[in-house]
């Protein structure tokens, strides 16, 4: 299969598709669907309707709301323009929402009616953003709404304007900007090009083995590189369908999947981990269950080491319909390390869950395990005409994975100090710690850079978090660093801070040194939830502790981050 722009994916996926169903949602006992066909013609009127005001190549548009067709629909009609798809994090607060709208000088956006109010209320303050567009009827005054819009384009082709059939796409042309950090003016747009995205669409799923007959349950938000790619443009590019979960909730998930027949999961490890516990948990309810199973499983093992035959998938089909997921035939984690225990788990019960590796500026799959050769605990193998190398590594083979091929970032937005920082000689270095077999599967084993990854997949980045506590005043100096939470093993965020000596020499002049230091940690708290309130939810310090001397620096100044590798914050 040949390399394509994104904007020509609609039109090339209807060719061959046609009235085929490419994405639905929910809708009472039933499913709304959209033909191939039909994403291909709606996206063309709205490409056609922002192209009558003037919205062109080099401009960005920004996109922004809930897991559903309009929001892929919307996606394509902006690709169509030329101008730069901009995904919003439906997560994040407003002054994250603004900064990356004014940032990228969005032209416009298409929403979701849940973040119309949002909008209106920042639309004044981003004088770049003209044109709001609602995925929805509803009573609100934005400019105009999806239907209006499909209307508008509709009536401009009628009238033989087609100015989407004059917009040039080449392979190497920047098609979408994603913002890995969104709370300052240093955020980070990752520009990914047609070359970059089609590549990694087209060479993942020589490894994932998909066909059109497979359907996709979407349930990482479609903001989030990895959805966006794997589990959106992938199964578009293959014909497959797309079916848009209502909710997390557990129920109601399940309900989809069973009602969609949905044979692919894409997901991030909290997600994976939730799903075995709950099936464990069902079993346990039950001894004579529990103990049914645990003979089935022994057998299991038994036949496997034997006569190498994979009898789990028949052995457990019972309970894996029972618990919704009969359907599934395969499951895919990424954004986040994945437990080895966890894979090993899902594989005990007959399911076949193995994770990748990548990030934003690698489009993002990098690395992928075989479907017909996965090994547990590994990220896979690079993915074909991708190099991998562990870079200077120690004397166990560890070192920091760097990647070079054509799913590589051309940088940075008007960020070239921070774009030569990670590509140097066209590698890109990713921060990450790591090692591979003599097979050449590659394994993490840690994190170079200050990087947090959330077990859900949520990237933070401590420097966004200490620049907005270190503004307060009661605050001299902070590192954030992450802490396991010893009751779920999570990652989270945690802090060592150096409060303001003023603010130290008076409080403990006022008291003695045990009630001082418990005044002065309660004042802290205060501040740090007082400041949280306009971080993500994610990003809020769990767990600080307080340090009443400077931190040992570099000769720039620098906090020397790696004499706290091993801190640990009690939880």
């Amino acid at each position: 299969m040949e390399l394509f722009c994104i904007s020509d994916l609609p039109k090339l996926s209807a060719e061959k598709y046609g009235d085929k169903t490419a994405m639905q949602s929910k809708s009472g006992d039933g499913f709304k669907t959209y033909s191939y066909n039909q994403i291909n013609e709606y996206s063309d009127y709205i490409a056609e309707y922002l192209l009558s005001n003037k919205i062109r190549k080099g401009d960005s548009f920004a996109v922004l709301g809930e897991n559903r067709p309009e929001w892929g629909i919307s996606y394509f009609s902006i690709a169509k323009t030329g101008a730069y798809i901009i995904p919003i994090d439906s997560m994040q607060k407003e002054n994250e929402i603004k900064t990356a709208l004014s940032f990228s000088k969005a032209k416009g956006i298409i929403v979701s009616p849940h973040f119309l109010d949002l909008i209106k209320e920042i639309k004044d303050e981003l004088p770049h953003l003209k044109y709001v567009i609602s995925m929805e009827n509803v009573e609100h005054p934005y400019e105009i709404s999806f239907e209006e819009a499909l209307k508008n384009g509709e009536d401009l082709r009628a009238k033989g304007n087609r100015r989407m059939e004059k917009v040039n796409c080449a392979l190497d042309d920047v098609f979408a900007i994603i913002f890995t950090s969104g709370t300052t003016g240093a955020s980070k747009g990752v520009m990914l090009t047609n070359r970059n995205v089609s590549y990694d669409v087209i060479f993942s799923e020589k490894l994932i083995e998909i066909t059109e007959e497979d359907k996709f349950i979407s349930l990482l938000p479609l903001h989030h590189t990895f959805e966006a790619s794997a589990g959106f443009l992938l199964p578009m590019t293959f014909g497959c369908t797309i079916t848009y979960a209502r909710s997390l909730k557990s129920k109601e998930i399940i309900e989809d999947i069973r009602d969609s027949g949905s044979t692919m999961m894409l997901g991030v490890p909290l997600l994976f981990e939730k799903i075995i516990k709950g099936i464990r948990g069902a079993i346990k309810a039950s001894v004579s269950k529990r103990m049914i199973v645990g003979s089935m499983m022994g057998i299991g093992r038994t036949s496997e080491m034997l006569f190498n035959i994979k009898m789990r998938k028949t052995m457990f089909k019972s309970l894996r319909e029972k618990s919704g997921l009969g359907t599934i035939r395969l499951m895919i984690s990424g954004g986040a390390a994945l437990k080895k225990e966890v894979a090993e788990g899902f594989e005990s019960f007959g399911f076949t869950l193995f994770q990748g590796y990548g990030l934003t500026e690698t489009s993002p799959v990098a690395t992928i395990n075989p479907a017909n050769a996965y090994k547990h605990g590994s990220i896979g193998v690079a993915l074909e005409g991708v190099r991998i190398e562990i870079h200077n590594p120690n004397e166990k083979g560890e070192g920091e994975i760097r990647i070079k091929g054509p799913i590589i970032t051309k940088g940075y937005l008007n960020n070239s100090k921070a774009t030569d920082e990670v590509i140097r000689d066209e590698w890109f270095y990713t921060g990450d710690i790591g090692y591979k077999d003599k097979d050449e599967y590659f394994y993490i084993s840690g994190r170079k850079k200050a990087l947090i990854v959330t077990e859900a997949g949520k990237n933070i980045y401590p420097e966004e978090i200490e620049d907005k506590l270190n503004e307060n005043e009661c605050i001299e100096e902070t590192l954030v660093l992450p802490i396991k939470n010893s009751k779920t093993g999570r990652e989270e965020v945690g802090a060592i801070i150096y409060p303001n000596p003023e603010l130290i020499e008076r409080i403990m002049k006022e008291m003695s040194e045990k009630e001082g230091e418990e005044k002065l940690r309660s004042r802290i708290n205060r501040e740090i939830k007082k400041i949280s309130l306009n971080m993500s939810s994610y990003k809020r310090v769990k767990r600080f502790v307080l340090r009443y001397e400077e931190f040992p620096k570099t000769s720039t100044k620098k906090i020397k981050r790696y004499l706290f590798n091993n801190f640990s914050i009690d939880m």
